[in-house]
């Protein structure tokens, strides 16, 4: 082959070798082929399904819409992506939010409609934005770590990306398309001053130690403890906790959440009675100085039901001044006396009475507030005399004289 055959058959490779790149590197947000005329890309178009809002796209109070609007020139994996994504008001037709639309869009409003979780995904990345609907204010999920959603990692397809807890806890699980398993989060909010705060946070799971049978089957059940955290941090970060009895085979045969918070107070104990385990559920709800004490000893049937053994409860309060006040002595001590001969042969597998985080300890530890360590007293008249005790005390401080 002649010198020139040859320094023209390179630059041909090279001057096809430039297509091929230009044409691998054109964006994959609109995959069109520059070889193809703008009047034949525009019939294909034509052709292709507009990407819409799924999931729950009017609000459960009917007040808001979320939709989307428009299209653009952009295909991606199989869909048209449109113009804009927003939410509507319906009455008005006011826009009250608006961004441009991705590939796909999902909606996913709080049970009293306060906040709206917005799902969003385009070719390589996906997000979460959380809002509140009184004024949109908005919340970008992130990892607890303070990272977003890493690149090529997306929400899940075949089970729930989100699921909302209550009215201000979002369970979230992120994860498909990526090299680990999925992961579970929970995220809290709280609005003040019209503005919307967020909290990611990462539950951990332990098995606890010993094993219990609380359907009587013969096969002992295990019992998980699970606690949402914040990175870095152990008890002290936790807002919430999950304990479930799990049977032989893995199932979740019960469980029961419980909450740093106030509202979510809770005790569980595992306990022997006549050489068979049994749960106690134990809240000791008060507000304001109203309180309603309530125990339940409770055995599982085979589905995980329950089956009540033994119940007592009591309604007392320390407001002397008010009406209808009441105190009954001989009732407030007969139900903690009561309570004591069944923790006195009784584990603690969770309790977050007074915001404090508690597990793995005798049941008689717990504590008791407020009544102090009432509990582990060993006679009902050392128990009687601590409840006179607290009843001098807080007639003291509101000014009654006896």
């Amino acid at each position: 082959m002649k010198r020139e055959q040859i320094v023209g058959l390179c630059i041909l490779l090279l001057l096809a070798a430039g297509t091929i790149f230009a044409v691998s590197n054109y964006p994959l947000e609109t995959a069109k082929d520059p070889l193809e005329g703008e009047d034949a890309y525009m019939e294909f178009l034509s052709s292709v399904p507009l990407a819409v809002v799924e999931g729950e796209t009017i609000s459960h109070n009917q007040r808001f819409l979320v939709r989307t609007v428009g299209a653009t020139d952009s295909y991606v994996s199989g869909v048209r992506v449109p113009e804009k994504i927003q939410v509507v008001n319906r009455s008005t037709d006011e826009v009250v939010w608006e961004d441009r639309g991705m590939v796909s869009q999902e909606a996913l409003w709080s049970p009293e409609d306060g906040f709206l979780a917005l799902a969003r995904s385009a070719r390589t990345w996906c997000s979460v934005t959380v809002f509140e609907t009184e004024n949109w204010t908005s919340w970008e999920f992130a990892l607890p770590d303070g990272n977003p959603i890493p690149e090529y990692t997306f929400l899940p397809y075949s089970e729930p990306w989100g699921e909302w807890q209550d009215e201000y806890t979002l369970n979230l699980t992120v994860g498909r398309g990526s090299e680990d398993p999925p992961k579970r989060y929970l995220c809290t909010f709280s609005t003040e001053d019209g503005t919307i705060t967020g909290q990611s946070w990462e539950p951990v799971t332990e098995i606890l130690p010993d094993g219990y049978d609380f359907d009587h089957d013969g096969v002992l059940e295990t019992v998980e403890l699970t606690a949402v955290r914040e990175s870095g941090r152990s008890d002290p970060g936790a807002a919430a906790y999950t304990l479930a009895v799990v049977g032989e085979e893995g199932n979740t045969l019960w469980e029961v959440g419980a909450h740093t918070a106030h509202i979510g107070w809770t005790s569980i104990f595992a306990c022997s009675i006549d050489g068979q385990d049994y749960l106690i559920r134990y809240h000791p709800t008060m507000y304001q100085g109203w309180a309603d004490y309530s125990f339940q000893v409770i055995s599982l049937n085979a589905a995980g039901i329950e089956q009540i053994l033994h119940e007592n409860s009591v309604i007392w309060d320390c407001n002397f001044r008010m009406e209808g006040h009441q105190y009954d002595v001989d009732a407030l001590v007969g139900f903690l006396w009561d309570l004591h001969g069944y923790l006195e042969y009784s584990t603690l597998l969770i309790s977050t009475e007074d915001g404090e985080f508690q597990s793995n300890i005798p049941g008689l530890q717990i504590q008791s507030y407020p009544f102090g360590g009432a509990l582990r007293l060993d006679s009902r008249e050392a128990l009687e005399e601590t409840v006179y005790r607290m009843e001098a005390e807080w007639k003291n401080e509101q000014g009654i004289e006896e």
